[in-house]
């Protein structure tokens, strides 16, 4: 049987294919629609936390696991002693972000006999990303990240997402189900700055806790930390469970 040819749906198929094919083709609206997924794919991560005192930055991530057979993957990462970073998206091309960043961790104390600044390092990892939106061939990165460090000027928060673009954050989430974390640090965020270690941590967890219906556990969740004294590490499962059992004993 011979099929009706409709104009508005073809017309609309059309403008999806013509300008979702390529990361150098402009919608008739001014949009990357390529670029778009990949923030998309960042949205679809596991959450990711990040809330920054006068002395100290704080990371929260939640851990996903492929299967119940599987291990969770890894979303913190520890780029040098004052420096670490979480991801949410698509974790290889966070991995391989990661190590990037350290390359320029290295080559900058090899040529300069000293650490970076952070804000220069979260640019260098920013451009990158931008690169890949104006170049045919290659796909934009699906990941985002908040880059944590403490340098000579003090502590440091950083987003990075798929379109280059760089965010300078007193705290921040990415990741599925974020802005409930988001709407959580912005009634809190008058508390920052003068916050402990210790509280900032606890503050870090319970905006994380707002992003799932799950309990969290030391299990289900990492924390990392860095700032005055404290160069960046990753909390272990021990100190973890002592943080999340407060946090529920204030809860009740």
């Amino acid at each position: 049987p011979l099929r009706c040819w409709d104009p508005i749906t073809s017309c609309c198929a059309m403008f999806r294919n013509q300008y979702d094919q390529d990361v150098l083709a402009w919608s008739p609206q001014g949009r990357l629609h390529q670029v778009e997924y990949a923030m998309e794919a960042v949205k679809q991560g596991a959450t990711a936390v990040g809330c920054k005192s006068r002395d100290y930055v704080v990371l929260a991530t939640l851990k996903r696991a492929a299967s119940e057979l599987s291990s969770a993957q890894n979303k913190l990462f520890k780029i040098d002693e004052n420096l670490g970073v979480a991801i949410s998206g698509l974790t290889a091309d966070g991995t391989l972000a990661t190590k990037s960043l350290r390359a320029a961790c290295i080559t900058h104390k090899f040529t300069f006999g000293s650490e970076a600044e952070i804000g220069r390092l979260a640019g260098i990892i920013s451009d990158k990303s931008q690169m890949c939106t104006q170049r045919s061939g290659s796909r934009p990165s699906g990941i985002g990240m908040l880059i944590a460090g403490k340098d000579d000027q003090g502590c440091h928060l950083y987003q990075t997402c798929p379109s280059g673009n760089l965010y300078n954050h007193s705290a921040a989430a990415i990741g599925a189900r974020s802005q409930a974390s988001k709407t959580f640090l912005e009634k809190h965020m008058d508390r920052f700055h003068n916050l402990s270690l210790t509280e900032l941590t606890t503050l870090a967890l319970q905006a994380l806790k707002e992003a799932t219906t799950d309990p969290i556990s030391d299990m289900s969740c990492s924390v990392a930390v860095v700032g005055d004294g404290s160069p960046f590490r990753i909390l272990e499962h021990e100190e973890l469970s002592a943080f999340i059992t407060r946090l529920e004993l204030d809860v009740n």
